[in-house]
């Protein structure tokens, strides 16, 4: 009887180290498919509430959810709902909408078991399985694409790599980032670690032709970098990347006002037979900046979004509007195919005016508690903010807002990183 004691401890440790493997691995697998990032995380999390300190984690749930963040993302959950019920589709979007309540809590809980321990086993476990799944997809880009192949789950089989990787670009501009942190946090030989994947993610970023993984990388990378540099030399006494990203949110809102002004004018109804467009094609912005059926989306979205400006028409339903289905004869593709390729129109045509406000409320404020815990860790709030761009601005361009695997990941990668900040940095922190 004597020794059960230390048995059990040595036996609840071990579920920690777990746990934080699963979810450092997590990420990176995605690399595999988004069912095997799922399946990670889905162990990690059943790990994480069987060792000790589960209780904890449940009251550290409930006061994170009295935070400004935590109450503002309650608010804004509770503001998607009109939209949810009126929606064309409600068990759908009901269903993305509890998936989604569901993902926050779970990253709720992982930042809250990481900061308490076991964070270091989780930044080691996410620098290797990153670097052998950015290996193994290199391989079945250059070398053999059956390596690939096998890895995805489908035997030796050949299989068109840069086709199916596509989305991972993307990813990759959000994982990159936080791998070469994690890095830099364990120490020089790690931190080398995270600069050649850094490298190897760019290549793949090139190769399988994600224009938004490029866009999110370079972005994450140069804000992130000078908001380090700010909090570093305490510029402006202490003010100057608050400043920057005050200045950066401006003028982005001038440029998005400016698209939205210079969107090609809608459809003509009279153009429209048997549900197809044959009429001309006319793009308001230059092709080169962005492409003509993309313009077309845009303003389809904008305007169906003005048809329900408070409450929005329902969560992912924008493909299923009136009029979305329409093909147009030139890009031999539906008006609206699948969704509306802009996270911030998504949200304003599928959640309203109100839902939107609050989702943006609750960015300013994650923005800001990442700048407060620059003042004691410039290196993570950097990372954070970083982390925060590269998803957002990626999100202008790629897949929806409310794909699973795409929130998920950022998510995930937010609360590791969010809980490397020292206590007392970010008063009363939350992922939330």
């Amino acid at each position: 009887m004597g020794g059960a004691g230390p048995l059990c401890v040595a036996n609840k440790n071990g579920l920690a180290f777990a746990a934080a493997t699963f979810c450092g691995i997590s990420a990176p697998l995605l690399a595999s498919s988004p069912t095997v990032f799922g399946a990670a995380l889905a162990f990690g999390l059943l790990l994480l509430l069987a060792a000790r300190g589960r209780f904890q984690l449940v009251s550290d749930l409930a006061r994170g959810a009295r935070t400004p963040l935590g109450m503002t993302i309650v608010l804004t959950f509770v503001l998607w709902l009109p939209g949810v019920a009126d929606s064309p589709d409600l068990g759908r979007s009901l269903a993305i909408w509890g998936r989604m309540v569901g993902m926050v809590i779970v990253a709720a809980l992982v930042h809250y078991f990481l900061s308490r321990s076991s964070l270091d086993a989780c930044l080691r476990a996410m620098v290797v399985a990153a670097l052998v799944c950015a290996g193994i997809t290199l391989m079945g880009l250059y070398v053999a694409s059956p390596i690939y192949g096998l890895f995805r789950g489908k035997g030796w089989v050949d299989v068109n790599v840069a086709q199916i990787l596509k989305y991972y670009g993307s990813a990759l501009a959000i994982l990159a980032p936080v791998v070469v942190w994690a890095g830099l946090h364990l120490g020089r030989r790690w931190f080398y670690a995270g600069l050649l994947h850094l490298t190897a993610a760019f290549v793949l970023i090139f190769t399988v032709d994600s224009l938004a993984g490029l866009l999110g990388l370079v972005a994450g990378s140069v804000v992130g970098g000078i908001v380090y540099i700010c909090q570093r030399g305490h510029l402006m006494r202490g003010h100057a990347a608050a400043l920057f990203l005050i200045l950066l949110a401006v003028l982005l809102a001038a440029a998005i006002a400016w698209i939205l002004f210079k969107l090609p004018p809608p459809l003509r109804a009279g153009q429209i037979i048997n549900g197809v467009y044959h009429g001309p094609v006319e793009p308001g912005l230059p092709v080169s900046l962005i492409d003509a059926h993309r313009q077309y989306i845009w303003r389809f979205a904008f305007d169906a979004a003005l048809e329900a400006p408070y409450f929005g028409h329902g969560i992912d339903v924008s493909n299923h509007l009136p009029g979305a289905s329409v093909l147009i004869e030139k890009f031999n593709q539906a008006l609206i195919p699948s969704h509306p390729h802009n996270w911030l129109l998504e949200v304003f045509l599928e959640t309203g005016v109100f839902g939107l406000a609050f989702l943006l409320g609750a960015l300013a404020l994650l923005l800001r508690l990442w700048l407060r815990i620059g003042i004691v860790s410039p290196g993570t709030s950097a990372a954070g903010v970083a982390l925060f761009v590269a998803f957002w601005s990626s999100s202008m361009l790629n897949f929806s807002i409310w794909a699973a695997w795409w929130q998920g990941v950022f998510l995930v990668l937010s609360a590791i990183v969010l809980a490397a900040a020292p206590r007392g940095a970010g008063a009363n922190r939350s992922p939330q």
